[in-house]
């Protein structure tokens, strides 16, 4: 593959650096493609690329925004701080086809109804965003990805003549609330995105928000006319895909509520035995229980401070995540009691808050917040017995 690749990257080199490379025949075609969602967690939300196609020219090639190299040094690391830097990529529309189709992602290609000026412009800005120069950049999930930069060329090539339909403006949706149907039968991937994400995706989307999703955009370009003309073709399927999409049958919810009257049923027991004067103690549950909460608040805090994605920011998961669970958990016998309450009084915020509180909450987050609010008052009663 990586030879493949070399080969490809020679041709297109070599091609762009002869005298007409940016010239288009009459006949040459730019499209729209949008691929669906796959399995994999970074493929959950689609794809969207550019092909140009000029038979008389013997050019059938994609332009691509959404590639990133696995093997950069420090991916993870890079990835959570937001300094991985993506690029813009080229490859013959065959093999883009064919590897969406071993992927069982479903392709769907828009023609586009623009001028020969129209399309050598846009053709020249591709070539110009090819430059190595130019064909890196700071990936961001809602502002600048493979969809908005799309968005942004044929905004940039077309001007004032090109105004989208505004067809989202009235459903007023938040990011969060755009990219929920995608998780539908991902719900642990839906769960730790939540977790994650803070404050900003809870914000309102206006129109050219929502084409961070290539559905949108595919939807946005299906519906807008330039000059009484239709903008787009109506989309057609290269490739439909089966569906392979299966719900884990034991989801966040059903799993951490099985959890809840776990911690419900122990901390009774420990109450009805400690008013007989027996023990009845869980002290290894719950050093764990703490020390788990306390991880992700740690993590919380520093994707908040140290990351370049703004949407992790603002995140207050750390109501519920608390710092103080450190504290907690190193002192567990010996927990100062205004700690405890200040970590119950944060828990009642979240529990009763969703209603007027910035952000929005997964559910399952609920049961952990009761069995972790359960524990902390068994520590206090344990304390006020001592």
């Amino acid at each position: 593959m990586k030879l493949y690749r070399i080969v490809l990257t020679i041709f297109f080199a070599a091609f762009f650096n002869t005298a007409d490379a940016q010239r288009l025949s009459d006949s040459a075609q730019i499209s729209l493609l949008t691929c669906g969602q796959g399995s994999e967690l970074y493929s959950t939300f689609g794809h969207s690329a550019i092909r140009i196609c000029d038979s008389q020219k013997n050019i059938d090639m994609v332009f691509n925004y959404g590639n990133f190299d696995f093997s950069t040094k420090n991916f993870y690391l890079k990835f959570s701080r937001g300094t991985l830097m993506y690029m813009l990529s080229i490859s013959d529309f065959y093999s883009f086809l064919e590897s969406y189709r071993n992927g069982n992602r479903s392709v769907y290609e828009q023609k586009l109804n623009l001028s020969q000026d129209e399309k050598e412009k846009i053709f020249a800005l591709l070539i110009e965003n090819y430059e190595p120069q130019n064909r890196y950049y700071r990936y961001d999930f809602f502002k600048d990805n493979c969809s908005t930069r799309i968005r942004d060329i044929l905004q940039k090539t077309l001007g004032e003549k090109l105004k989208f339909s505004n067809q989202n403006t009235s459903n007023n949706k938040t990011f969060r609330q755009l990219i929920y149907p995608y998780l539908e039968k991902m719900q642990w991937s839906k769960f730790g995105i939540d977790i994650l994400l803070g404050m900003p995706t809870d914000s309102k989307a206006t129109n050219a928000d929502y084409m961070f999703l290539p559905d949108e955009l595919l939807k946005n370009v299906d519906t807008t006319t330039i000059y009484g003309i239709k903008f787009a073709a109506p989309p057609e399927t290269l490739y439909q895909a089966h569906e392979n999409l299966t719900s884990n049958p034991i989801s966040p919810n059903l799993f951490f509520s099985i959890f809840m009257i776990i911690v419900l049923l122990l901390s009774f027991l420990e109450f009805y035995y400690s008013k007989k004067n027996k023990k009845f103690a869980i002290k290894i549950f719950d050093r764990i229980f703490f020390l788990s909460l306390a991880i992700l608040s740690i993590i919380i805090l520093l994707m908040w401070i140290f990351s370049l994605h703004y949407p992790v920011r603002n995140n207050l998961n750390i109501l519920w995540l608390n710092p103080l669970y450190l504290y907690v958990f190193l002192k567990l016998e010996k927990s100062n009691i205004y700690i405890l309450a200040a970590c119950i009084a944060c828990n009642a915020i979240v529990l009763c808050g969703q209603s007027f509180l910035p952000q929005h909450f997964n559910t399952a987050f609920f049961a952990i917040i009761i069995a972790a609010t359960l524990r902390l008052l068994m520590m206090i009663f344990r304390s006020r017995k001592l």
